[in-house]
């Protein structure tokens, strides 16, 4: 089952256009799971964390479900008001095309603080995945799955 789920995965981000609406809603779930993790380990509630920001829970409500757009300003607002701020990194293609390829015990591993590294190889096949004449693998990485290594 997971095979097959990771298959259509691969097959639907082969297509660039699909692979760019697919990361931009990413990094949107992204942040709003980071500020639900942050009200979670302090605590802190939807009231709480809008009379803290200064708006209304519906607002934070909404930012929260996706059904509303959250701004890099407002990621920073609310962050801030839960006593953190952002750090924005940026992760070549490639490397998270191969992160997904990884089994059961590997997603536990990388989810347990593990970091995907490469080599200027790897660095190289990334940036060629970047040309738009460039024709990834089936996976949408440009190298074999045992180019893309986890380390503690």
């Amino acid at each position: 089952m997971t095979t097959q789920i990771t298959d259509h995965f691969q097959e639907f981000i082969s297509d660039p256009k699909r692979r760019r609406i697919y990361e931009r809603e990413a990094l949107a779930f992204d942040a709003s799971e980071l500020i639900s993790k942050l009200m979670e380990d302090d605590g802190v509630n939807k009231s709480e964390l809008a009379t803290r920001a200064g708006t209304s829970k519906s607002h934070i409500t909404s930012l929260l479900s996706g059904s509303r757009n959250m701004t890099l300003h407002t990621l920073a607002d609310l962050t801030f008001v839960l006593g953190y701020k952002v750090e924005i990194n940026a992760t070549p293609l490639c490397a998270v095309a191969c992160w997904t390829d990884f089994d059961d015990q590997g997603v536990d591993a990388y989810a347990g603080g593990w970091g995907l590294v490469h080599s200027n190889k790897y660095k190289a096949a990334s940036d060629q995945y970047k040309a738009p004449e460039a024709a990834p693998q089936q996976d949408g990485c440009p190298l074999p799955s045992e180019e893309c290594l986890m380390v503690a």
